[in-house]
């Protein structure tokens, strides 16, 4: 889930343009982090385990120097001093600040990582990937469930053939809400929980199941104050998989869990993140057991800077974060409208 709001609500002032970065391979990378809250505290270790040099900027110079404290970098504060000591901005800033920021850091030359979803709509997710095409420089969006080593194996198991035929996908995940008065509860500015949430089993049911050619969306309104809010999204593969998604804002204190079935003609996969990440086939048998030893996080990073300095396009492109976005809004229209909605038709 996207952190709390802390990054900059119109982002930073334009900073001087001296043309696109080139990354080289070999040297330490530069990141700036935009915005102090859940992810950039996640993502800063990540971009540590790689050697990189880290700055941080947010709207709140307190916050900014607490973060940088806490995680031994420096704070810096002035849009030019960013620019300066970074050729990647990371933006882990409330969802609708993301196109802003994007388009700041791609005028002034600098790769971008930008957090999960790609930005609130599909219109604004299209000006990103076009501003930083213009630019010259790589756009990478954090779907990092594409880089979890027991979602990587089940999704090798499929396209194997070890269940067969695949036929239906389900998906579950569930943290506690991030609360009334934060900025998620606002769904002109997140989006709404499946967009803020479930896009990341959105996203790899599409990597697993291929495309999707229809939605279907429902939310449980709350029945009252601090009670849990539910949705779930129905999706119809264009190659005849159904996957069901749903995602739960629940009450405090609730442990992130995340659990999924992919079944087929010939066997099923099972995953559960709780008490810890285990994946086992029809049988039992398991086929991974979470030790500890791979950082997705890192393992994303490293992709997104070999693309940054020419090597090969990462697992998941930023066109694969707008596709996902155009999936989850077309769960919440469905939602909303009471009727199915092509997620295609989000993109035109």
């Amino acid at each position: 889930m996207t952190e709390p709001a802390d990054g900059p609500s119109d982002g930073p002032s334009d900073g001087p343009s001296d043309g696109a970065r080139t990354l080289d391979a070999t040297a330490r990378a530069r990141v700036a982090i935009v915005g102090t809250g859940e992810m950039a505290r996640r993502h800063v270790e990540s971009w540590h385990r790689l050697g990189a040099e880290v700055v941080v900027h947010s709207r709140s110079a307190e916050r900014g120097r607490a973060f940088a404290s806490e995680h031994g970098v420096r704070s810096v504060t002035a849009p030019d001093e960013v620019l300066t000591a970074a050729d990647v901005i990371d933006i882990c800033t409330p969802t609708d600040t993301h196109a802003t920021l994007a388009h700041w850091a791609a005028g002034a030359g600098r790769h971008v990582v930008c957090e999960k979803p790609l930005a609130r709509d599909p219109a604004e997710g299209r000006t990103m990937i076009d501003a930083c095409i213009d630019a010259g420089v790589g756009l990478c969006v954090a779907q990092v469930l594409r880089y979890f080593p027991a979602y990587v194996i089940a999704r090798d198991a499929v396209a194997a053939g070890r269940i067969g035929r695949p036929t239906e996908f389900t998906f579950f995940r569930e943290v506690e809400s991030p609360g009334a008065q934060t900025w998620f509860a606002d769904v002109s500015r997140s989006g709404g929980i499946l967009v803020d949430l479930a896009i990341h089993d959105l996203d790899y049911a599409r990597w697993v199941g291929g495309e999707v050619g229809e939605v279907v969306g429902r939310t449980t309104p709350r029945a009252g104050a601090g009670a849990p809010l539910r949705s779930t999204a129905t999706l119809t593969h264009v190659d005849g998989v159904t996957t069901r998604v749903e995602a739960v804002w629940d009450v405090p204190g609730t442990s992130v869990r995340s659990t999924f079935e992919l079944a087929g003609d010939e066997g099923v996969l099972r995953f559960d993140s709780a008490p810890a990440q285990v994946l086992t086939d029809g049988t039992g048998a398991v086929l991974y057991a979470d030790d500890g030893s791979v950082d997705p996080f890192a393992e994303q990073f490293a992709e997104f800077l070999t693309a940054f300095t020419g090597g090969v396009e990462p697992r998941v492109t930023a066109e694969d974060g707008l596709t996902a976005l155009a999936i989850a809004l077309a769960g919440e229209e469905s939602a909303r409208m009471g009727r199915p909605v092509d997620p295609a038709s989000l993109l035109r």
